[in-house]
C-alpha cells in the first residue's frame, strides 16, 4: 500500500511540474504573439523620383549596310599578260589613272600590218576613182576597192581599241583595295584585278517594315552610328524601294551620307536612326524603379500614411519603350507622383519609408559611358 502511495505522489508531482512549465511557456508564446502583432518594422531608406513628362523624338531604328557611292571590281576586258602594275594597295586614285598595263607586243605588230594594208587599200581606191572618171574602171571594181578600204580601216580601229583596253584605267575617283593579280599573270576577259570604291559619299541601305512606310518620306534626317555610338554621321533619306520583299515584308530604304572623314567602309554594318515626326510627350520613370515579374511589372509609389509619415504602395504599371536610363509608363502612374528609384527591391506593400539623404546618380535620356 505504501508503495502505491509513493508512486501516486510521484506521478502527481510530475503532473504539477509539467503544468507549471506549460503555463510558463504558454505565457511566453502568448507574449510573443502579441508582440508580433504589434511589431512595426523600421522604415527603409529609399531614394525617390517624381514621375515627369519628357519629350522624346519619334524615331525608327534599324541595322543598315554601307555601300560606296560608286564601287566596282576592276576586271580585264581582253586576254593578256600583266606587264606593269601602276598602283599600290589602298591608294587613292583619280579618274583615268593607269592601273594595269598588259603586254601588247602582238597587237602592235598586227596594228602595223593593218595600217600598211589600210594605206595600200587607200592608194588602190584613189587610183580607181581616177580611172572611173575616164570610164577605164568599172563601178563594180570601185565598189570592191571601197569595201576593202573600209574593212582595212575597221581592222585598224579594232586593234587600236584592243590596245586601249589593254591599258586598264580607273573609271572614277576612289580608293583602291588589295590587288588580286601579280606581274606576269595571264588575264582572261573578266578576271578580277582590284576593287575600286568611291567613298567620299556613301549609301546606307536599311530595311523598313511595311507598316512604317506611311511615316517614311524622302528627305527625313538619318543618323548613322558606328560601333559603340561614339562616331555619328548625319545624312538624309534619298530613295525608297519600289517593292516590298514578299518574305520579310520589308522595303529597302536608302540614305546618302558625306564620308569625307572615311569612317564608313563599304560592307560595314551600322545602326541607323530616322527621325520621323514631331517629338512624343511621354510619362517616364527611371528603369531602376521598375520591379519586373512574370505576373506584371510594378513600382512603389511613396505617399503619406494616416500618421503623416511616408509609406510605399506597390502599383502595377504598363510599360512602353525605353530610352537611356528611362522607361515610358503607358498606364498606372500620373505626372507628379513620387516613386522609389533606389531601394525598391527591399520593400513590401505598405512599408514605412524615409527619404535617403544620399543623392542618387543623375538619370539621363542619352547617357554617355565614361571611365570612373
Amino acid at each position: 500500500m505504501k508503495r502505491f502511495k509513493s508512486i501516486l505522489f510521484a506521478v502527481l508531482g510530475l503532473i504539477c511540474v509539467f503544468m507549471v512549465l506549460a503555463g510558463v511557456k504558454g505565457g511566453q508564446i502568448a507574449a510573443m504573439i502579441e508582440s508580433g502583432e504589434t511589431f512595426v518594422p523600421p522604415p527603409e531608406h529609399v531614394s525617390t523620383f517624381v514621375v515627369e513628362q519628357q519629350s522624346w523624338p519619334n524615331t525608327y531604328n534599324a541595322i543598315g549596310t554601307v555601300l560606296a557611292d560608286e564601287g566596282i571590281i576592276v576586271a580585264a576586258e581582253v586576254p593578256g599578260r600583266v606587264k606593269k602594275i601602276s598602283f599600290s594597295n589602298g591608294q587613292q586614285v583619280t579618274a583615268g589613272t593607269v592601273l594595269i598595263e598588259q603586254d601588247v607586243t602582238n597587237e602592235q605588230a598586227q596594228l602595223r600590218s593593218a595600217e600598211a594594208s589600210l594605206k595600200l587599200a587607200k592608194t588602190s581606191y584613189d587610183r580607181l576613182v581616177q580611172l572611173r572618171r575616164t570610164n577605164i574602171a568599172t563601178q563594180s571594181e570601185l565598189d570592191n576597192a571601197k569595201q576593202q578600204l573600209d574593212s582595212a580601216a575597221a581592222q585598224v580601229d579594232n586593234l587600236k581599241a584592243t590596245l586601249q583596253k589593254k591599258v586598264i584605267r580607273a573609271p572614277f575617283d576612289g580608293r583602291i583595295g588589295i590587288r588580286q593579280v601579280d606581274l606576269g599573270t595571264d588575264l582572261q576577259a573578266g578576271t578580277p584585278i582590284v576593287s575600286l570604291q568611291a567613298t567620299n559619299k556613301v549609301r546606307v541601305n536599311f530595311p523598313v517594315p511595311q507598316h512604317w512606310l506611311t511615316q517614311i518620306t524622302k528627305g527625313l534626317p538619318v543618323e548613322v552610328s558606328v560601333g559603340d555610338g561614339a562616331v555619328i554621321v548625319k545624312g538624309e533619306i534619298s530613295a525608297i524601294g519600289a517593292e516590298i520583299n514578299t518574305s520579310t515584308r520589308n522595303v529597302i530604304v536608302q540614305s546618302i551620307l558625306d564620308n569625307s572623314s572615311d569612317v564608313l567602309i563599304p560592307g560595314m554594318a551600322v545602326s541607323t536612326t530616322v527621325t520621323l515626326t514631331e517629338p512624343h510627350q511621354l510619362l517616364v520613370v527611371p528603369s531602376t524603379a521598375i520591379i519586373y515579374a512574370p505576373f506584371g511589372d510594378t513600382v512603389f509609389v511613396v505617399e503619406k500614411d494616416d500618421k503623416g509619415g511616408l509609406k510605399a504602395r506597390q502599383q502595377f504599371v504598363r510599360l512602353g519603350k525605353a530610352r537611356g536610363d528611362f522607361v515610358e509608363v503607358i498606364d498606372g502612374l500620373k505626372a507628379g507622383e513620387q516613386v522609389v528609384s533606389a531601394g525598391a527591391f527591399k520593400l513590401f506593400n505598405g512599408q514605412a519609408v524615409v527619404l535617403s539623404k544620399t543623392q542618387p546618380p543623375e538619370f539621363k535620356a542619352t547617357p554617355t559611358p565614361a571611365d570612373t
